[in-house]
């Protein structure tokens, strides 16, 4: 605008795209406190849970209260997830030998995913029948062996995930850093330090998994019935988060037995819905080796009693296809269900986790985040790990195999974010970079 200096333009374009946002982020003025506030989160999970007695052993927790708690998750919250799956490579390609400055060697993989509920099997092939979902992997070229892997679920198109003039589908000229997006949720929201990652030697796999299950309300819901064409009953069938999740561990089907990928270093990632969706990937998938859940708020990390910010009833509303039709049910009466999100985190354990966070990303409960780490630690106690090692939201611990970061600001991958990701990789995983090919 005319005599408006740049950065009150910027403000007025970022204030006029948070008043048009649908709900899945909220601007406020408040902050977090950063010592933890509210009830201890309940159920105590090693307590007696549906009339069955209290968990003492790790293998009474692994064959009867993990099993009894997934289920419940899936009842009350995500819809339940396929009983079978398979997963069909139908073509993969080297698309760039010499990528990201000749850090990496870029391949696309093309694949049909199937999902089975009661015997009946529905294959997907993506939102291009002929096409297949297309997955992008970037493998780093100096590493001392096989890579770690991050596995990446974003809300923009692959080929801003990994930008590259090769990937399917890619313009002529890809737009990294710059629009709506990246003024409102960061620099990173759509594309990560690629460059910086390949450095510390991991490697990235990539789906936009609207390709899968679309994220809207209107075309979302069809497509999940369609795949699970077996399930009849419409109020615990799956939502788009657990069908997300199940994203996640076909990436790993693909990536499974590759000689260049770490098997003891797969790591899901994702941001908001799809930190839901990671967390959720690892509950179903003990492939899955850490997570990084970030912000992932109402649904993800966060308690569902006693919280401020996004509820059961806002969360429900907004987007509807999110979850199973059981979770809204249950919207104002939160007390009545039967598990809450520290379950979620317990059935990862003793798998490392970080949970990102903001201060002043008070819709997404950085505080009940907390807490529900603090009720699932004594799992990870009985599985062997010391699991939170921090009293405050703001005691940085990356090497504790339930870390929590919080940084000032809001809702979004900022710079400040990734250098904390890699640290906490670098500390449960060594990075696979190798130092002596770098110099």
């Amino acid at each position: 605008m005319p005599g408006m200096p740049r950065f009150l333009y910027r403000l007025l374009l970022c204030l006029c795209a948070l008043a048009l946002l649908s709900g899945c982020v909220r601007a406020t003025m408040a902050w977090t406190k950063l010592a933890p506030n509210g009830d201890a989160a309940r159920p105590q999970l090693l307590e007696s849970f549906e009339g069955t007695p209290p968990v003492e052993t790790a293998e009474e927790w692994r064959t009867r209260r993990a099993l009894a708690l997934r289920e419940a998750l899936q009842r009350e919250v995500y819809g339940f997830l396929p009983d079978a799956s398979e997963t069909r490579v139908l073509s993969h390609d080297v698309i760039n030998s010499s990528a990201f400055g000749g850090r990496a060697v870029l391949e696309e993989y093309r694949i049909a995913v199937t999902a089975t509920f009661n015997g009946v099997a529905v294959e997907s092939r993506g939102a291009d029948e002929a096409m297949g979902v297309v997955m992008n992997v970037a493998l780093p070229v100096r590493t001392n062996g096989p890579a770690p892997v991050i596995l990446m679920e974003t809300f923009c198109p692959r080929w801003m995930t990994l930008p590259d003039p090769a990937v399917a589908g890619s313009p002529e000229e890809i737009d990294e850093g710059s629009g709506i997006m990246t003024y409102i949720f960061g620099r990173y929201i759509c594309t990560p330090p690629v460059e910086d990652i390949l450095d510390a030697g991991y490697a990235i796999a990539a789906i936009y998994p609207g390709e899968l299950v679309p994220d809207d309300k209107k075309e979302g819901p069809p497509q999940l019935r369609r795949l699970s064409a077996g399930y009849e009953d419409d109020e615990t069938r799956w939502g788009a988060v657990a069908a997300w999740g199940w994203a996640f561990s076909r990436m790993v089907d693909v990536l499974d037995g590759d000689r260049r990928i770490d098997p003891n270093g797969i790591v899901a990632w994702g941001h908001s819905r799809y930190a839901k969706a990671a967390l959720l990937a690892a509950v179903f998938d003990d492939r899955i080796d850490a997570v990084i859940a970030h912000q992932s708020g109402t649904g993800g990390a966060s308690l569902n009693r006693d919280k401020p910010g996004e509820s059961v009833k806002a969360i429900t509303r907004t987007y509807p296809h999110w979850f199973a039709k059981a979770y809204a049910n249950y919207a104002g009466r939160e007390e009545e269900m039967s598990i809450d999100q520290h379950a979620l985190l317990a059935l990862i354990a003793p798998r490392p986790v970080l949970l990102g966070n903001a201060r002043r990303d008070v819709w997404s409960d950085p505080n009940g985040a907390f807490r529900a780490g603090q009720g699932a630690d004594p799992v990870y106690d009985l599985l062997g790990s010391e699991g939170l090692e921090q009293d405050r939201l703001d005691e940085w611990k990356p090497e504790a195999d339930l870390a929590f970061w919080i940084r000032p600001g809001t809702h979004g991958v900022v710079e400040e974010d990734w250098p904390a990701f890699l640290e906490f990789l670098n500390a449960h995983f060594g990075g696979g970079a190798d130092e002596t090919a770098a110099n």
